[in-house]
């Protein structure tokens, strides 16, 4: 069987031409301090853009000029994920992606991944978010950011629970467990406790090569409190008995 080719990242330009320089000027430059001021507004800190133009635009169709309109789509692009990405996680959101990104810096790279690669992605290395683009699809897609951000942010090594299963956890298990667990013990008659043991949980699901438990894993343990508490009321184990009447 023969091995695919491995793919070899073409050669930064040499020397930009004028008009592409122009644009990136005109097109990006211009815009740049104006993008980095919303980033900051968006994640609390100081953050930069820094763009290697002449290795990037190597992979521009023969002609094509637009390059500072190219790389204003997307930084466009990654502000719009990072607006939806904050108004999801909020806080922790911000906290997730400053831990992740170090370096505090924005950048756009080829996939190394040559023709596997997405049309467009992210990742982070080194601290410094990648915007990473097909070789064959520069400037394609640069909106389609929101669903590559996640994924990002949470293979950055981190010790504790993931943003997704946190995110889970606080909202949809802390939110509802203290109504399910004032109900159970009502059924019982007495005060117990309910422990997820969330670590154990996470631990043993964290074995799976499949992540999408983790955006779920809240849901999941309190349908455990709410199957219980189901049962408990079909089952009528704890009834108590009015005796208010009985005679003897």
């Amino acid at each position: 069987m023969v091995k695919p080719t491995p793919f070899v990242p073409k050669p930064a330009v040499a020397k930009l031409p004028l008009a592409v320089r122009k644009d990136i000027r005109d097109n990006f430059d211009a815009k740049k301090e104006d993008f980095q001021a919303r980033i900051k507004a968006l994640v609390g800190t100081d953050f930069t853009i820094n763009i290697n133009a002449a290795e990037v635009w190597a992979y521009a169709d023969e002609g094509n000029t637009s390059a500072g309109t190219c790389f204003s789509g997307y930084v466009e692009g990654f502000i719009s994920a990072l607006q939806a990405f904050m108004t999801k996680f909020e806080d922790n959101g911000k906290t997730f992606f400053n831990e992740a990104v170090t370096q505090s810096e924005l950048t756009i790279a080829v996939n190394l991944l040559g023709d596997k690669g997405d049309t467009i992605n992210s990742e982070v290395k080194d601290g410094v978010y990648r915007i990473l683009f097909r070789h064959d699809r520069l400037g394609y897609n640069c909106n389609w950011l929101d669903s590559t951000m996640l994924p990002a942010i949470e293979a950055a090594p981190r010790e504790g629970f993931s943003l997704s299963a946190k995110n889970s956890i606080e909202n949809d298990y802390e939110t509802e467990i203290d109504e399910i667990r004032d109900e159970i013990n009502k059924l019982v008659g007495t005060e117990i406790n309910l422990d997820p043991n969330f670590q154990e949980v996470y631990k043993a699901l964290s074995q799976l090569k499949d992540n999408d438990w983790q955006a779920r894993i809240g849901t999941t343990v309190l349908n455990y409190w709410k199957g219980l508490q189901y049962q408990l009321e079909r089952q009528g184990l704890f009834r108590t008995l009015d005796l208010s009447d009985s005679r003897g």
